[in-house]
């Protein structure tokens, strides 16, 4: 199957021709040409490295899971740049990549026998537009303040957060394959992690 590759806009752009001023509108390849730097890139040769390196991530991640019998649906993939230790920029990854918070991740043997079998988000999402009367709040862009009120408003069951963190830790297991155990200070571990093993972190 071919790729698809659907770049889409993160926030509010103004003033780029055809394209809508809302966030997360999918744009076309020609839109980010004839407005490369609108869209931040530096040169019009970094539009043909965010598509390798796209193409490079995806099928990493693909072929990592493909080994699990786990189906890699589609997932979405954040760049942006930083300067390495010479003080050049280079456009990288950012955020998670092939998580379940990002990626629709279906499980091989279900899918096999026509079923899907969600190992991602998806599933919260669906549960979230079925718990509420109006879904429609939850999908409108243009109404916005009422999905923050219902979401101050309407506090999950304690159930319905565990069901989502079990998706979380089922497929983590699955791809470590080994328990996942919780520390007792999550935050520090990953603080000492950052300035420990990858010196990103000062003190």
């Amino acid at each position: 199957p071919e790729l698809l590759i659907t770049p889409s806009t993160k926030g509010i752009l103004t003033g780029i021709p055809g394209v809508p001023e809302q966030d997360d509108v999918n744009i076309s390849r020609s839109d980010i040409e004839n407005n490369y730097e609108a869209f931040n890139f530096k040169s019009t040769a970094d539009i043909d490295l965010y598509e390798k390196l796209l193409k490079e991530g995806f099928d990493l991640i693909s072929n990592a899971l493909a080994e699990l019998d786990q189906v890699f649906v589609d997932t979405k993939f954040e760049f942006g740049y930083v300067k390495d230790r010479e003080g050049k920029e280079k456009l990288i990854y950012m955020d998670e990549v092939g998580t379940p918070d990002s990626s629709r991740i279906w499980d091989g043997p279900s899918y096999r026998e026509g079923k899907v079998v969600e190992n991602s988000k998806e599933g919260f999402r669906q549960l979230l537009l079925k718990h509420f009367p109006d879904p429609d709040i939850l999908l409108n862009k243009d109404r916005m303040e009422e999905r923050k009120a219902l979401a101050k408003n309407n506090p999950l069951p304690e159930s319905v957060l565990m069901e989502v963190s079990k998706t979380y830790v089922n497929i983590a297991e699955k791809i470590t394959g080994k328990k996942l155990e919780i520390p007792d200070d999550a935050k520090g571990e990953i603080i000492s992690i950052l300035r420990d093993q990858y010196k990103v972190i000062k003190e």
